[in-house]
């Protein structure tokens, strides 16, 4: 695991994390593997133990690796990790909805106007779109998907023909995810939508909007979501 240390504006502690981070998005580091231990990581990188620690908490920030108590630090497995998600519903009692997943279309094509703008694409890119709608009860949640196809190398638009996660797509071509953003209003349902979720047109919902990016905020992937609101309640963490 070489490593070099580079005369950079960048803290010494920003570079082993960018090199760790690069490690696990090339696979060389795999999910669910088991970091060597701090004092045997900090002699490999010829870096201090203080400025190893530091590198290895932003990384558990982005939850690129997780520690165990007693056990180590492992990369973390996106695929495997449910509780990876950027879902802010609930149940109305506040529980997490176990809910399943209608798949309803896939296709692609080069990017309307919007997507270029909502995900920052040239022209000419071409992008993956899905239809799906949750059932929880029934159908409560209907999201319309585009994904940027270029930021996954390799990636065959054609072979999305099931229920994603971008977690576990973006694990098998070597991106890692950062962050996300939602909006939120209420918007009425149009006849497509209100059949979908089966409620009358002009319904009020709540719509969402939300870029998932790269650790890098590039953006991956643009979803909207139609929502019942009688169903369920949006909940959120806030940060100072």
């Amino acid at each position: 695991m070489s490593f070099a240390k580079k005369i950079s504006t960048r803290a010494l502690y920003i570079q082993v994390r960018d090199h760790l981070a690069q490690q696990i998005a090339r696979g060389v580091l795999k999910p669910g593997t088991p970091l060597p231990s701090e004092l045997e990581l900090a002699d490999q990188l010829g870096v201090s133990l203080g400025t190893l620690r530091k590198g290895l908490e932003a990384l558990e920030n982005e939850r690129l690796i997780t520690r165990r108590q007693g056990s180590g630090t492992y990369v973390r497995d996106h695929a495997a990790d449910m509780r990876f998600t950027f879902d802010n519903l609930r149940t109305k009692d506040g529980a997490a909805i176990p809910f399943t997943v209608e798949f309803v279309s896939a296709g692609s094509g080069p990017a309307s106007a919007e997507e270029q703008e909502r995900l920052q694409l040239e022209a000419p890119e071409a992008v993956a779109r899905c239809l799906q709608v949750r059932h929880h009860e029934g159908p409560f949640l209907l999201e319309q998907i585009s994904l940027a196809a270029s930021r996954f190398a390799g990636f065959d638009c054609t072979k999305l023909t099931n229920p994603y996660r971008i977690a576990v797509l973006a694990q098998e071509h070597g991106v890692l995810v950062g962050t996300a953003s939602e909006s939120a209003e209420i918007a009425r349902a149009s006849r497509e939508v209100a059949a979908r979720l089966e409620v009358d047109p002009e319904t009020p919902l709540l719509r969402l909007d939300r870029i998932i990016y790269s650790l890098g905020r590039v953006p991956l992937e643009w979803r909207v979501g139609y929502c019942r609101m009688n169903a369920v309640k949006y909940v959120t963490t806030l940060r100072n």
